[in-house]
Parts: structure tokens; sequence; C-alpha cells
């Protein structure tokens, strides 16, 4: 048996699509922390107790308890990430799911509390869902990104990212140079912006972006060249003999080209004869037009 969100406490499985809330009344942020503070934490013996239940006959209860115990470490840990401005309810719930992963594998026998071995998978399961949350252009696919990105938790990490500093001190830690850490972890910090976010001036990004439109003198001039480029071919054409002009028009200047056989049948000549013609006229034409 294993856990799955129906066992979560309400609270929990709120998120930012709750209704708003009126000036004067607690967000759903503040109502939750106000009801985590009426949940008793769990002493050691508690702890060992109910994760030997949980292990040994699968209680419910027991895992259930033990996830309560320990909301109040997920929150600490997901107000660590706050800085990513992504909603904090959002990064709590996260770290919930992986609390419940920890419960799951946790083995009170090796000595020590559940959070010790819990928080690397509320961690790992927040950071998760901000690589997967920061941006549509997908960041943080291979195991340097992921290291630094882990590591702006840490305040001179943050710092020396924020600040566009190349910390070679901080950089030596992941055996990059100031610049390689810098343009890895500035990846991180600059958040996808809405076409349609607004300037001061009430105009908005949509509306300074470039017309993907050509200017009106290159679109005349574009299409002189295209008008020069047809006459200078309809000159070369007329210099060749019907049948050639024929055979080069329905082989190379129309949207569907016969296949050579077919004009050996109409032109009542060989496969091969066709192809000669073909490769003498264009020949000429590349001689004229050159």
């Amino acid at each position: 048996m294993s856990m799955n969100k129906e066992q979560l406490p309400a609270p929990i499985l709120q998120s930012t699509s709750l209704k708003p809330y009126q000036r004067g009344e607690l967000s759903p942020l503040d109502m939750w922390y106000r009801e985590l503070r009426q949940i008793p934490k769990l002493d050691r013996e508690e702890e060992i107790e109910l994760s030997k239940k949980w292990v040994e006959e699968q209680d419910l209860q027991a895992a259930h308890r033990l996830l309560m115990g320990n909301l109040h470490a997920v929150a600490a840990i997901a107000r660590e990430y706050r800085h990513f401005g992504l909603p904090e309810m959002d990064l709590i719930q996260e770290g919930t799911i992986g609390l419940m992963k920890a419960i799951q594998r946790f083995d009170p026998e090796r000595g020590f509390r559940l959070m010790t071995y819990a928080s690397w998978w509320v961690r790992a399961a927040i950071h998760d869902y901000i690589l997967k949350s920061w941006s549509i252009v997908k960041i943080g696919t291979n195991k340097m990104q992921r290291k630094v990105f882990a590591g702006l938790k840490k305040a001179k990490h943050a710092i020396a990212a924020i600040e566009g500093r190349l910390d070679e001190g901080v950089a030596n830690e992941y055996g990059l140079s100031g610049q390689e850490f810098q343009h890895i972890a500035s990846s991180f910090l600059q958040r996808d912006v809405s076409l349609d976010s607004e300037f001061d001036d009430g105009g908005n990004m949509l509306m300074a972006l470039p017309s993907p439109e050509l200017p009106p003198e290159e679109l005349v001039s574009n299409q002189d060249w295209k008008q020069h480029q047809h006459n200078l071919l309809e000159d070369a054409l007329q210099q060749l003999s019907n049948r050639d002009r024929l055979i080069i028009r329905r082989r190379h200047l129309t949207e569907d080209p016969e296949t050579l056989k077919d004009l050996a049948e109409e032109l009542g000549i060989s496969i091969e004869r066709v192809r000669q013609l073909e490769a003498r006229a264009m020949k000429k034409m590349r001689g004229i037009l050159t």
C-alpha cells in the first residue's frame, strides 16, 4: 500500500487557484500557517513508533501522522526558495509530495530522524517543480546545471548570480570559471516575459516587436528583381527550339513536373533522347543567362 494525494490534509491540496480573498481577510497561505501551528510536532519516540507501524503494518493513519507532524519542516524548506518568485503554497505542496515519498522509503532502524532523510526528497521535489515552472524554454537538463541551481539557495551563491559578479570563489566550488558559473546561474534568474506585459506609457511588449513584414522599399526592390529574373528566363527560353522549350517548361517550370517517360510518349521519342535534349537545352540556357 502507499499514500496518495487523497491522504493529504485539505490545506495542502489548496493552491493559488483558491477564490480571491478580500482586504482584511487572511490569505490562503496565512490560513494554512494558522492551521499548521495547531498541529503538534513529533518527538523522537513518537516518530519511531509511528514509523514502525507504517513499515511493519502499512498503517495509513500512522503515515498520516508522520506527514502532519513534519509539515512545519517542509514549510521551512519551501521558504528558502521564495526568491524564485513562485507561489509559496505551490512550493509547500510539491515539498509535501517529496515528504510522502520519503515516508514510504524511510527505515527507522537506521537511527536518524525522518526529516534528516526526508529533507533530500523535499528539496528534490521543489527543485524539479521550479525547473519545470521557471521557463517555457527547458533548462536545468544536465548535471552541472542542476548542481548550480541547487546551490543558489546559499546566500553567497545567489548574491553572486543576482549581482552579476564573476565570483571565482563560488565558481570554483563547481569546478567552473566565474564566467561559466554566471552563464548557467543567470538562466535561472531570468523569467519569461509575457508579450502582453504593459509599459509605463500604456504600450506592451507585442507592440514593440518589429513587424514580420519587409519594409515597403525592400518589397518593391524584391519584386523588381523577381521580374528581372523572369524576363531573363523568358528571353533564354525563346532562344530554344519549340521541342526543347516544351521539355524545359514541363520538366522545370511547373508545380507538378512530368517524367521523362511521359514526355517520351508524347513526343514519340525514347526516354534517353528526352534526357539528352533536356541536358542540351539546360546547358544552352545557362550559357545565355551567364
